[in-house]
């Protein structure tokens, strides 16, 4: 496992302790290096501040505190910290300090194989996510990384990690650079790639070593002493580690003890000395369970197996990767992944929207740049014909005006297109291409109030029977394909009668603006029937795929709003389903 630097990257004020006056970056060093003396040193200036401290202050000593809580495994530390920001954040509306609160407890629950951190740490983001403070922006994606890196989810962390270091390059901070550097250099070392994890490391490294950081850089190089190891220089790797172990048991640092005991055990083991090392490797492992930090084991257990098969205890190695695999299944839950992957998409979708605010903003001032080059080709053509000769000294320039503004003019009409394409992108269900749930609420409520002479609107609410089953049996592959087969019959029997929507896992809208109640109740039995008929894969389990549906017309005095016609047609959908599934079921009927 690869050592995570918990400092303090906020860019905040942190600028007091109980010594006086002390520098951004000598608090964020000693998060790591003196985390006790920082929450002794935090706590003396809360109690002094009092009511009187200011709540970005107070907001930053305390985000001081959690860091190094963390670091100084301070289970005490640190629920003061989170508790103390939830607070804050409640009590002002500070986004910011919620944000700082989640962050702590995500880094926590991952590094201790508990809870849902990844969960944690994208809500956390979701609440600065389009912040206009560009410091907070580069925390926010620094933590991000963090946490995926920690998660050894590799692929998402290398992106983010890359764009915490732009974000940091962008306010002029060296420390954020150096500390998403050595995130990065984990995420590519989890991938397998040695080389490139080696020489993000070494820049890391030397970063530190330039800001006066000595035991960041020291920590840093016991990542890179696994690369070391990798690339067949044990000798260097254990010179490395035992640099960082004698740091880190002067710090009191337990958990950063471990790993680098875990790298001196390899490199032993790789020098030649078997026994030696796995004997340390069952020392290493002790250790952490008596200091009951139980995110580290199933690394560490997983190691010692390894170094007990090269010392020729085999039962020992069965057993030891028995426990890991056993505590490995405990911590990675399907419900888990499923949460972790929704909110995900909905951090992602949140981004893509940032992004066509911003196209739209630059489309803007690229349309304002426009306007002042046709203006002063204007200008200059009137100019021109005041003064012949001054005419042709500056026709040149006129032509390239000219060309500038048509070049203008093609990137805005480009810039459109794209924007126009994420918008549409963010109205799409990306499994079927229909209409997603925001698409369907913006057309229905666009339906409402009812105008004129013609027909009710009528609403369906469908959803797939026991689609679980399928999932289960057959997987998630033969689920998806066919929710898409649903999908598409749902589109070709609506027609132009309306729109088809999917506006949850297995369940479905479709939106009919001007059908009425008997028409609505023949679409919808044709829908049931086109579903139970359809030619299915053997792969996926039973004879055939039913659906169940509940019908609503809209009527203003009984449903008075989208909210009321929606709970009508889900009480119909719900009647369909308590009667049996495999039917349609009208709202009016239940009445």
């Amino acid at each position: 496992m690869s050592r995570h630097l918990v400092a303090m990257v906020l860019l905040l004020p942190l600028a007091a302790h109980a010594g006086g006056a002390m520098s951004i970056n000598a608090l964020r060093g000693r998060a790591v290096t003196d985390p006790h003396g920082v929450i002794v040193d935090v706590r003396q200036r809360l109690d002094r501040g009092g009511a009187n401290l200011a709540p970005a202050d107070e907001r930053a000593l305390l985000w001081g505190m959690g860091t190094a809580a963390i670091n100084a495994d301070d289970e005490a530390a640190f629920a003061e910290s989170t508790l103390r920001l939830d607070s804050l954040g409640h009590a002002r509306g500070d986004a910011v300090a919620l944000a700082a609160s989640g962050f702590l407890r995500a880094r926590h629950d991952v590094a201790n194989g508990i809870g849902d951190g990844l969960g944690e740490a994208l809500r956390a983001a979701a609440r600065v996510q389009g912040s206009g403070d560009a410091q907070i922006v580069a925390w926010a994606r620094f933590q991000l990384c963090d946490a995926y890196a920690l998660d050894e989810s590799a692929t998402k962390a290398l992106a983010l990690c890359r764009r915490a270091e732009e974000s940091y390059r962008a306010v002029g901070d060296a420390w954020g650079i150096a500390d998403a550097e050595n995130d990065e250099g984990i995420a590519l070392a989890t991938l397998g790639r040695t080389r490139e994890s080696a020489a993000v490391y070494q820049r890391s490294r030397r970063r530190f070593a330039g800001l006066g950081a000595t035991e960041l850089a020291v920590m840093v190089g016991d990542n890179l002493s696994k690369m070391y190891l990798k690339l067949a220089r044990p000798r260097k790797a254990l010179s490395l580690s035992r640099t960082s172990l004698a740091h880190e048991l002067a710090a009191g640092r337990i958990s950063d003890s471990l790993d680098s005991s875990t790298d001196i055990a390899r490199a032993e083991a790789e020098l030649g000395h078997p026994r030696q090392a796995y004997a340390m490797m069952q020392a290493t492992v002790a250790r952490a369970r008596a200091a009951g930090i139980d995110g580290q084991l199933v690394d560490l257990l997983r190691s010692e197996s390894e170094l007990a098969e090269r010392a020729g205890h085999m039962r020992d190695a069965v057993a030891q990767l028995r426990e890991a695999l056993k505590r490995t299944a405990a911590t990675s839950t399907p419900a888990l992944r499923a949460i972790e992957a929704e909110l995900e998409a909905r951090y992602a979708v949140r981004e893509k929207e940032l992004r066509i605010h911003d196209l739209e903003r630059e489309n803007r001032i690229k349309g304002l740049a426009l306007q002042a080059a046709r203006a002063e080709a204007r200008q200059r053509e009137e100019a021109r014909r005041r003064d012949v000769l001054v005419g042709r000294v500056t026709g040149g320039a006129l032509a390239g005006l000219l060309l500038v503004a048509v070049l203008l003019f093609l990137l805005l009409r480009a810039q459109r297109r794209h924007a126009a394409e994420l918008r549409l992108q963010a109205l799409r269900d990306p499994l079927t291409g229909i209409d997603n749930r925001r698409a369907f609420l913006q057309h229905a409520g666009a339906l409402l109030p009812l105008r004129g002479d013609a027909p009710a609107p009528v609403l369906m609410l469908i959803d797939v029977d026991h689609f679980k089953r399928i999932n289960d049996s057959a997987g998630h592959p033969q689920g998806d394909r066919v929710l898409v087969q649903v999908s598409t019959l749902l589109c070709e029997a609506v027609g132009t009668h309306g729109r088809v929507s999917r506006i949850g896992g297995e369940e479905f809208a479709v939106l009919c603006p001007t059908l009425g109640a008997e028409a609505g109740m023949r679409l919808a039995e044709t829908l049931r029937a086109g579903v139970a008929g359809l030619p299915l894969s053997s792969k996926v389990g039973p004879e055939r795929v039913t659906v169940s549906i509940g019908v609503a017309v809209f009527d203003a005095l009984r449903h008075l709003d989208l909210d009321g016609w929606m709970r009508a047609a889900d009480a119909a959908l719900y009647a369909a389903k308590s009667s049996g599934r495999d039917q349609a079921v009208a709202a009016a009927r239940m009445d």
